[in-house]
């Protein structure tokens, strides 16, 4: 897939959060995390507003777009 989310959880890491932050505090599914976690199937845009709206940060802070070869 060529959306990468490799920079969503630096950006965790650097905040002190985790994953579970995210689902305890309800911004996104575990489902999709997951896919962003593998790189693997489409993340909603609903998801990537409700990410941007809760670490106050713009897309391209948390994913990046990799040309497959």
């Amino acid at each position: 897939m060529p959306m990468r989310y490799d920079k969503l959880f630096t950006m965790l890491e650097a905040k002190k959060m985790t994953m579970y932050t995210l689902r305890r505090d309800k911004v996104v599914g575990v489902a999709t995390l997951e896919k962003m976690r593998k790189g693997e199937g489409h993340v909603d845009t609903r998801s990537l507003e409700s990410l941007c709206e809760y670490l106050q940060c713009q897309p391209g802070d948390i994913m990046e777009y990799v040309p497959e070869k």
